[in-house]
């Protein structure tokens, strides 16, 4: 009698390279199952080689250990939280993540899975006990969880974000029926009592203006461009470092260039939707478009950094806003105090533009605070509102001389 196959094995490319994935099949309907990472699988069997695996012969080994140690085919009350929660959130195999996708495409994407998939090694693994099952998991031990990052002086929006990373898969496990309810359901509302972003006043960003100018010639072009960027249209950091060539054109109105915002930059998704997940569009002055085009590499990205990365480094784009912020006179002690960063930039370009009553629908238009629903209906009379906001831009860019 011919022996059926437990598993068959496939390679996936990716923009890193090709990796094994491995389907396996109902012992009972031979019904092929959700794909799995092989590296994955690898990690979940305590396999310290963080390296990725290239060989097929490797990738059958670790397929046919995972299945004879009860990884794949496993009685669901007898999973471990620990590996309950990292199999909800692998992008790549998880159902849950294709089920909603399906439902409706993009809902969750590779970037909030791989954020989540971080919190529950970093923060929730640490704190329950080791090997404990997810029926076995109560409301104590989730309280326990958020007690540790308040201890750890978290704030209450990232412990709120990194219980979602259990809460999210203990309704699901209800919906399926493994667990009968939900522990999460009983534990204590936490209470919203982070410090408010930071905001620069007009004149505090006019010393920063200076500042950026007298620095400007030690710092590397793409990061001195980017904080402009930054100070004269409110776009987001990510927003900043998609940006390419072929989004900017030349504006009808005379000495200003229009920008389409269509993208962002993820760390684990890398090139994206925005935020909200449609395109607007914001006027730069003329000399800024043109600058910023001049400074673009071969490919079309604005803002090429040193060596061989597709991107300017986030990390190294804070560090040089910061060190501005001292030059103009805002001490390390002070920003931490204020809870300055660099999206502070673009909270003190809404601010700075309430002041000069720019209305507010053509702020939230230029910052991408609407909805796609009623951006769409607010569209006809964008170019209006451009050159409304525009005023704001000019004045900011004033201070600065971008050539």
């Amino acid at each position: 009698m011919a022996h059926r196959a437990e598993f068959y094995l496939y390679r996936r490319k990716k923009k890193s390279g090709w990796y094994w994935y491995v389907c396996y099949l109902d012992r009972e309907t031979g019904k092929q199952g959700t794909a799995r990472s092989i590296d994955v699988l690898k990690e979940r069997l305590g396999i310290r080689d963080f390296t990725s695996v290239k060989r097929r012969d490797d990738a059958v080994i670790i397929a046919k250990r995972a299945l004879d140690e009860g990884l794949i085919f496993s009685d669901p009350y007898k999973v471990s939280f620990e590996d309950y929660l990292l199999e909800f959130w692998d992008y790549s195999s998880s159902d849950y993540i294709r089920m909603r996708n399906s439902l409706k495409p993009g809902s969750i994407g590779q970037e909030y899975a791989a954020n989540m998939r971080y919190a529950v090694k970093k923060h929730v693994i640490p704190v329950i006990p080791k090997g404990i099952r997810l029926v076995n998991i109560t409301t104590r031990h989730l309280d326990e969880i958020v007690s540790k990052q308040f201890s750890n002086g978290l704030s209450s929006s990232s412990v709120k974000s990194i219980s979602y990373s259990f809460i999210v898969p203990l309704k699901e496990a209800v919906r399926r029926g493994i667990i009968p309810t939900n522990p999460s359901d009983r534990m204590l509302r936490i209470c919203k009592d982070d410090k408010e972003r930071g905001c620069l006043s007009k004149r505090e960003l006019e010393s920063f203006c200076i500042a950026l100018e007298k620095m400007r010639e030690e710092l590397f072009p793409s990061y001195y461009l980017a904080i402009v960027m930054a100070a004269v249209t409110g776009m987001r950091m990510g927003e900043i470092r998609a940006l390419r060539v072929e989004d900017i054109e030349d504006s009808s109105d005379e000495g200003w260039k229009l920008v389409h915002i269509r993208h962002s930059v993820g760390h684990f998704s890398g090139l994206k939707d925005t935020k909200g997940k449609y395109e607007r569009s914001v006027l730069i002055p003329y000399e800024l478009g043109s600058a910023v085009i001049g400074n673009s590499s071969p490919n079309g990205v604005c803002f090429p950094p040193k060596g061989k990365k597709a991107f300017i480094s986030p990390p190294t784009l804070r560090t040089v806003f910061n060190n501005v912020l001292k030059d103009a006179g805002i001490s390390e002690e002070e920003r931490k105090k204020r809870n300055i960063t660099f999206h502070s930039l673009r909270h003190s370009f809404s601010t700075l533009g309430r002041d000069l009553d720019i209305p507010q629908e053509d702020r939230m238009v230029v910052l991408g605070h609407k909805s796609k629903e009623v951006n769409n209906r607010y569209t006809h009379s964008s170019e209006d509102a451009l050159m409304r906001v525009s005023r704001l831009t000019g004045e900011i860019f004033s201070s600065l001389r971008v050539q």
